[in-house]
């Protein structure tokens, strides 16, 4: 893609976080902009800010989870544009807990929206792209999604991983038909994530939830939002917001038993844990 000028930009959990940062940037850079999420009153808030900057701006209250949704979603931008340029499949929710006592409806639940919400948005606005043969598909994954940066958050990782594996299928098979594909890989963001976020399989009790050190400096939402902007404008395939995290993606598998090695030995146990193991759990 060479400029955003007049091009229609998809972005579902576009009105807040990296969302909202994507967004605005690409109206800045003259898009006309979906915004789809859950949150209404955030979602008439940040197409209000699109239409300040000068974008043409539809918002559309979609859940990436319900085919239905999804499908309306579709419609209403073919109705209004006429043709969808960049899909940014964003929307994320998070979950933490331990891999053995998480419960099966929050696997699920972060499974259906960070796995199958791109499944559903590609199988919504690719065929079209394929049509044309021209478009871009931008993926939200994490860092979380190219090594498990810790032990706590196992069905938030393994949606990542499968965000992370199933965009390198897309750009195997988008590519050659003139449509690109970018992954992007986050680390810590300024977001609002925390406030869906599912605590599921913890020991009452407990002080929960480990940042290593090395993700523990956030950057803002906007600079993400001009990140991705300038990777999709190179076609940069893995876009990360850390450069360490970049240096880390090289490296990590060069030797995977020497990493995990490494990582384990200096990996940290939330106080109490391995006391209170074989106490009752609590499920939120």
């Amino acid at each position: 893609m060479e400029s955003f000028d007049d091009k229609v930009a998809v972005v579902t959990g576009g009105a807040s976080g990296i969302g909202r940062g994507i967004a605005l940037e690409l109206a800045r850079r003259g898009a006309h902009i979906v915004v789809a999420d859950l949150h209404e009153q955030r979602l008439t808030a940040v197409v209000e800010e699109l239409r300040e900057i000068g974008a043409q701006a539809l918002g559309s209250r979609c859940d990436v989870t319900s085919d239905e949704d999804v499908e309306q979603l579709q419609a209403a931008v073919i109705e209004r544009f006429g043709r969808v340029d960049l899909l940014c499949n964003n929307a994320g929710v998070a979950v933490i807990g331990p891999p053995e006592t998480v419960a099966m409806a929050d696997w699920e639940w972060a499974l259906q929206v960070n796995v199958l919400g791109i499944v559903r948005g590609v199988r919504a606005f690719v065929p079209g792209m394929l049509e044309r043969g021209s478009g871009y598909v931008l993926n939200t994954a994490s860092i979380a999604g190219v090594w498990a940066y810790t032990w706590d958050a196992a069905a938030y990782i393994t949606s990542k991983f499968a965000a992370y594996g199933l965009s390198e299928v897309l750009a195997r098979r988008l590519r050659p038909h003139g449509i690109g594909v970018s992954v992007l890989c986050p680390g810590l963001v300024s977001t609002n994530l925390g406030e869906t976020a599912r605590a599921s399989g913890i020991p009452q009790g407990v002080d929960w939830m480990y940042f290593p050190p090395e993700i523990a400096d956030a950057v803002e939402p906007e600079q993400v939002g001009v990140q991705v902007a300038e990777g999709i404008l190179t076609g940069q395939f893995a876009i990360f917001t850390h450069e360490r995290d970049a240096q880390h993606y090289k490296s990590w598998r060069l030797d995977i038993d020497a990493s995990l090695d490494a990582i384990i030995g200096t990996q940290k146990t939330p106080p109490g844990f391995l006391e209170m193991r074989d106490t009752e759990m609590t499920v939120d």
